[in-house]
């Protein structure tokens, strides 16, 4: 396997040096050796294939555009949940083709705001994610915001997947053809209250049943990702 690192300096074919980070990453936690093949990623969807030298450097040999799936994009709006379980709906979500990801309070989220330590770990852990998975770019982190102003962001085709039941299935809403965006909205450990639910759909956003099981919260958005991917195939 080839890795896969992304590298913030400008890509040109020649001799350029690693970042201290990068750097350190592959030659002594990977055990990268010279001569040894990598690609260097800018997040603007381009990457150099390059072979690692000596002292921190590598030699860019080619420069291409990365063959990544563009649309629709897709923008997850998940309410936070507790520990390490949204650290793992973050990584997975990057895996699954999310490009734009907002933390979302609501009433019955059982977290507290993240401070800025924890907004640090997340961007490292989807930075890492879009490494590992191929990615051109690095999905978007925004800010966490509460759940009135999540309602107000919306783009494209909305999804609303609610354990009351739903307008209309998943199956239906992804059939046929995709538009250039779409918005998924999730709830907390507690689901979402009725006066919630109601604000929803009053703002346009289609409420959607994943079926008859209840799904823990950091499932359910990889559910809808994984659906939209299975469409898209």
């Amino acid at each position: 396997m080839v890795h896969r690192f992304f590298c913030e300096i400008p890509l040109s074919e020649g001799v350029v040096p690693l970042p201290d980070g990068l750097r350190h990453h592959a030659c002594n936690v990977l055990r990268m050796r010279k001569g040894e093949p990598l690609i260097l990623c800018d997040g603007k969807g381009h990457d150099a294939e390059c072979r690692l030298l000596e002292n921190g450097t590598a030699e860019v040999i080619s420069i291409s555009d990365c063959p990544e799936q563009s649309k629709p994009s897709i923008h997850i709006y998940p309410s936070v949940s507790k520990g390490e379980r949204f650290e793992w709906l973050l990584q997975k979500s990057v895996e699954l083709g999310v490009t734009d990801i907002t933390p979302v309070l609501s009433s019955r989220c059982i977290a507290a705001a993240p401070e800025d330590k924890k907004l640090m770990r997340w961007q490292k852990i989807i930075r890492a994610a879009a490494e590992q998975s191929g990615r051109g770019r690095i999905p978007r982190l925004h800010g966490v915001v509460n759940f009135d102003v999540a309602l107000e962001k919306k783009s494209g085709l909305l999804i609303f997947c609610y354990e009351g039941g739903g307008d209309v299935s998943l199956k239906v809403l992804l059939g046929g053809n995709f538009p250039d965006s779409i918005s998924v909205l999730t709830g907390p450990e507690g689901g979402y209250s009725h006066q919630e639910a109601e604000l929803c759909k009053n703002q346009g956003w289609q409420a959607v049943s994943l079926g008859r099981r209840i799904l823990r919260c950091e499932t359910a958005p990889l559910f809808v990702l994984s659906a939209i991917g299975y469409e898209l195939m």
